[in-house]
């Protein structure tokens, strides 16, 4: 049975068509008289678009689908004629309606990918595509619709990550105050919030009801940056300008931890190990804290 492939578009370009009767294959679940009446409706919509008369060609052959359900020609030509109306939802309905009946009609299958591709569902184009063999006629179009979708699919899936960024950046921050040059902060394990303020020579708290006090300010602290907390809610300072490590007890005692450590910057603490980036000399020192106690 030839289809008539996006037969509109062709009358449109073209003064001609090339349209071919159907030749139908014996099917045992209808009738012969239904098989004829089919026969008849489905060459009344070839008439009926030699005519430009398409929405009754639609009619035709969907007459012709009534008395023959399997007919795929008759959807094939009616879903053509969508496409060339621009009319695209009841096009891909129809492809959708030809590929139950036969899972084989690639044509079929490529014009759903193309009209998902169209959609800018790139995800369901490339899962049509899939279906269709290597050594299918126009495997070569296929294969470039399938790069063209990965391509616009990663850049479409990139795009709404970052509209997802974007979101929580306008919806989900919360001020909690105003520093001047803030750098480390730590949290204690009840819950305050520790912020060193470069600028103030500062360890500023923060407590769960965001009331704001000098936590440590001015003795010994000088341009304090990275600052960590261990499991007794010690806090450690790099102190950057002095070339030092701070230690500020739970009660607010400030001493000396650790000297002679040259732009002391970052400070993390993991299993009761201090780790210190020391930029002065380009290197990381680590230090057991159990071995102080």
């Amino acid at each position: 049975m030839k289809k008539i492939i996006f037969l509109l578009c062709m009358l449109i370009l073209q003064s001609a068509v090339l349209l071919s009767p159907a030749v139908f294959a014996a099917d045992e679940e209808i009738s012969d008289e239904d098989m004829q009446y089919a026969i008849s409706a489905y060459k009344r919509g070839i008439e009926m678009v030699r005519v430009k008369a398409y929405d009754n060609a639609i009619t035709s052959f969907e007459n012709a689908i009534k008395y023959y359900p399997k007919m795929t020609d008759a959807y094939y030509n009616i879903a053509s004629i969508y496409v060339a109306q621009q009319k695209y939802d009841e096009a891909y309905n129809t492809y959708v309606k030809i590929i139950a009946l036969n899972p084989y009609d690639y044509d079929s299958i490529l014009q759903a990918a193309k009209i998902s591709y169209n959609r800018k569902n790139y995800a369901l184009a490339m899962k049509y595509l899939k279906y269709i063999p290597d050594d299918y006629e126009y495997y070569g179009l296929v294969q470039q619709l399938y790069a063209d979708s990965m391509e616009l699919y990663n850049l479409q899936k990139n795009k709404t990550e970052r509209a997802k960024v974007t979101t929580a950046n306008k919806n989900k921050r919360v001020l909690i105050d105003k520093f001047n040059s803030p750098a480390g902060m730590v949290v204690d394990s009840e819950g305050n919030m520790y912020v060193a303020s470069y600028s103030d020579n500062a360890i500023i708290k923060i407590d769960k009801n965001k009331n704001r006090t000098n936590f440590a300010k001015g003795f010994l602290l000088e341009g304090p940056v990275g600052i960590a907390i261990d499991i007794y809610d010690n806090i450690y300072v790099a102190n950057f300008d002095a070339n030092n490590i701070l230690k500020i007890t739970k009660g607010g005692n400030v001493s000396v931890f650790m000297d002679n450590v040259s732009k002391p910057y970052f400070l993390y603490i993991k299993n009761d190990v201090l780790y210190i980036s020391e930029q002065g000399n380009d290197v990381v020192l680590t230090y057991n804290l159990a071995s102080n106690r």
